[in-house]
């Protein structure tokens, strides 16, 4: 059940009326969304930052969730001269009920980024924020290899985290789920190399994601005889 949020100084203007969310799964798939690509850098507005060109789809479908999760539309801008787009949340009770729900402020490695504890407690709710996670800070990608001078392409997944307990965590959640994804030397990257893991991974955990979906959808296509 959704509520209106309390307001902590009623008579001041300042405050938005919005829908704080119960857990769910789309509030799982938000918290990826900020660990990955967002930021809180003050009391009042949450910022996701996402490519202008390969996430301009995308920052449709988080405007829409936004909406759907706190009643409020974000605001869309794109840096002037930059591949850049910054969708805006301003809200003081959005970021304190994010706090509030172990999102940390400012500097995220510094503060401790991880995954909440309410995110791990449920299977539904750690897809969701793994899906939220790679569609922000992860790639689908075709290389090539030869082989005895044949050229071979496979695709390949690829997520980059710099906080070794979301890298850690995510790697987790995928072997759970049956699917193998290998840490990096550096620690910093989990990859899906199997063509049946990456196939795995889009039938159970999916994206919302255009930039994802359309090159497996293009890759699947060309492999049809």
């Amino acid at each position: 059940m959704k509520v209106k949020s309390t307001l902590k100084y009623p008579n001041k203007s300042h405050r938005k009326i919005v829908i704080l969310p119960d857990y769910s799964p789309k509030l799982a798939e938000f918290f990826g969304i900020m660990i990955g690509d967002g930021g809180i850098n003050n009391p009042w507005q949450v910022t996701i930052t996402l490519n202008s060109i390969k996430d301009k789809e995308y920052s449709n479908f988080i405007k829409s969730l936004c909406f759907e999760l706190f009643g409020i539309y974000p605001a869309i801008r794109k840096r002037p001269g930059k591949n850049t787009l910054v969708i805006s949340l301003a809200s003081i009770s959005v970021v304190e009920f994010l706090i509030e729900k172990d999102l940390p402020r400012g500097n995220k490695l510094k503060n401790g980024l991880k995954i909440p504890d309410w995110i791990l407690f449920k299977k539904s709710y750690q897809i969701a924020c793994v899906r939220g996670l790679v569609d922000t800070d992860g790639c689908l990608f075709i290389h090539q290899h030869i082989v005895k001078g044949k050229a071979y392409k496979n695709l390949g997944l690829c997520f980059t985290n710099h906080s070794p307990g979301i890298i850690k965590s995510v790697a987790a959640i995928l072997k759970e789920l049956g699917i193998s994804g290998h840490i990096s030397k550096r620690g910093s990257n989990v990859y899906l190399y199997r063509e049946s893991d990456i196939v795995k991974y889009l039938k159970i955990v999916g994206t919302s994601n255009d930039r994802i979906s359309s090159l497996y959808n293009e890759w699947r296509d060309a492999r049809v005889v």
